[in-house]
């Protein structure tokens, strides 16, 4: 009867450890030392009985069957307190992590409704690009600036209603964004209906887990001479009536200042090649580049004709980068903008007067002594400036 008592022991034992791992998908060393040493121990005592030599075998496995009836009410006793730890968290904690697992959905749908919302009443158009660039899915009011029905479509499908000459400058775009520099932004012509129309995305890349996703707005671009809203550049620049008020403060201060105009010599033929919209557009981003270089300053730069505007230069040394770059035909001045895949250099004809405080120059004068420096700067086949008393 000991016999079998020990053999049933052992193997309720061993079955105790592996339900206990495959219940709870985890093996305790523990239990599993605690197996071993009680299989060793009750090896020696059969194969090996000479090695006990201070107890009777008889006394031996009496004792053995104690110590392995406490081993194995352990092992009943911390499998019977991890099912009341599952059973706690079924009747009680699970209510609770039920709660919390609401209280997250109700989170999330919050921010979805609120994400839905605010696209709503946006004026620009969204793009989302998925993971690799091979697909989009666009919002409502993107599909209402091109005219498509569709959401979702493949990239390539998106890219038919590019015009080809844009193609190369919009995927160039879009696959150059990175971690150093996340932010794009490419002007291009895209199809609506039978025509064409001037478009200008600007995006940005961000990462989730390590793999990066676009997101981009999307608006069209008025083209008319003087739009009111869609071309930034034009629009806020201030026109002669300003430019008059400017000069008249600007005497009153006692300080040299330098009047700048510029003629945009070769926009009209830009116009004639490619359209009065893509003269605009190239207008545009020449006043935004010589407002950078030069006319950082409020109210420093003004709009007189559609091609003809005016810099008020009063730092000294902003005036001697223009002379040079003036003479030498520089960058600064000789502009190579690329407007989608159309690529021109923009140049100017300059006239400049310089106006000290001690000179009597009245406003009007000033701005006619400007005028013939600049058109003295157009009849000259020799250089494209003209600088007043020089």
């Amino acid at each position: 009867m000991n016999e079998l008592f020990i053999y049933i022991s052992l193997a309720v034992l061993l079955l105790l450890f592996i339900l206990s791992s495959i219940l709870y998908r985890k093996v305790r060393i523990w239990k599993l030392f605690l197996i071993l040493i009680t299989s060793i121990a009750y090896g020696i005592i059969r194969v090996f009985p000479d090695l006990i030599t201070f107890i009777s075998i008889e006394k031996a496995l009496e004792y053995y069957s104690y110590f392995l009836y406490f081993v194995l009410l352990i092992n009943a006793i911390t499998f019977k307190n991890k099912i009341k730890i599952t059973q706690n968290l079924t009747d009680y904690d699970f209510f609770e992590l039920e709660k919390e697992l609401e209280e997250i959905k109700n989170v999330s749908d919050l921010l979805r409704l609120r994400f839905i919302s605010t696209i709503g009443l946006l004026n620009e158009g969204l793009i989302f690009y998925d993971e690799n660039l091979d697909g989009i899915f666009i919002t409502e009011k993107t599909k209402e600036i091109i005219s498509v029905k569709e959401s979702e479509m493949s990239l390539e499908d998106y890219m038919l209603y590019i015009h080809d000459e844009d193609k190369s400058e919009y995927q160039q775009a879009i696959k150059k964004a990175n971690k150093k520099a996340p932010n794009y932004e490419v002007k291009y012509r895209i199809k609506k209906i039978n025509n064409y129309i001037w478009v200008v995305e600007k995006g940005k890349i961000f990462y989730q887990k390590g793999k990066g996703y676009l997101v981009s707005s999307l608006r069209g671009i008025n083209t008319k001479l003087f739009p009111e809203t869609m071309i930034h550049e034009l629009d806020s620049i201030p026109d002669e009536d300003k430019l008059a008020h400017v000069l008249g403060q600007s005497k009153k201060e006692k300080q040299s200042f330098y009047l700048v105009l510029m003629h945009l010599t070769n926009i009209p033929d830009i116009n004639k090649r490619f359209g009065r919209h893509v003269g605009n557009l190239m207008i545009a981003e020449y006043v935004k580049k010589m407002r950078y270089n030069f006319a950082k300053d409020l109210n420093s730069m003004f709009r007189i004709t559609g091609i003809e505007f005016a810099l008020i230069i009063k730092e000294e040394q902003k005036y001697e980068v223009l002379k040079r770059a003036l003479v030498s035909g520089g960058e600064l001045i000789n502009l190579q903008l690329s407007i989608g895949g159309i690529q021109q250099i923009v140049y100017p004809n300059v006239g400049i007067v310089r106006h000290d405080p001690w000179a009597n120059y009245e406003m009007n004068d000033l701005i006619n002594l400007g005028q013939k420096a600049l058109d003295e700067a157009i009849r000259n086949k020799k250089q494209n400036y003209s600088i007043f008393g020089e």
